[in-house]
């Protein structure tokens, strides 16, 4: 069984959270067998798999309204038992990752903008450097490869 990539201590942390949010979404959109995400390819393939249903008009890149539209069709969004404050606050961090994924300011995110967070936090867990991650690599290293942009790794 794979290593779970996200676990609650992580699911506290921005990217983790997106990372985590966007996976259940497009997973629930339409079912497939999932990659694994303990390996570096099993992330770019689940990244891929993930992009292709977001992109839904099939250019290559991911419009804000296609992000927006993600966003909205979210189970976690669609709660009944959600005031709208409630959902105004969950949303609002998961549409504003969106700019913060748009590294080229474009109005548009590619495959690489999208994945490219996730990329650099699985090299900073993988320690050994074999492409796959480990609940030990996690365990140790969640918090510093869990820092905010820009502090020391």
């Amino acid at each position: 069984m794979p290593v779970p990539l996200i676990t609650h201590k992580a699911m506290a942390r921005g990217p983790f959270l997106i990372a985590l949010f966007l996976l259940a979404a497009a997973a629930a959109a339409k079912p497939h067998a999932a990659p694994d995400t303990t390996t570096r390819d099993g992330l770019i393939a689940s990244y891929t798999a993930m992009f292709k249903r977001i992109d839904t008009d099939g250019d290559g890149k991911i419009s804000r309204a296609e992000w927006g539209t993600m966003v909205d069709a979210a189970p976690m969004l669609q709660s009944l038992d959600m005031s709208q404050a409630q959902r105004a606050a969950l949303r609002a961090p998961l549409i504003s990752q969106f700019d913060q994924s748009d590294s080229d300011k474009d109005g548009f995110l590619t495959l690489d903008e999208l994945m490219a967070k996730a990329l650099i936090r699985f090299a900073c867990l993988d320690t050994n450097h074999d492409a796959k991650v480990t609940q030990a690599e996690i365990s140790a290293n969640l918090d510093r490869c869990s820092a905010p942009a820009g502090a020391a790794q």
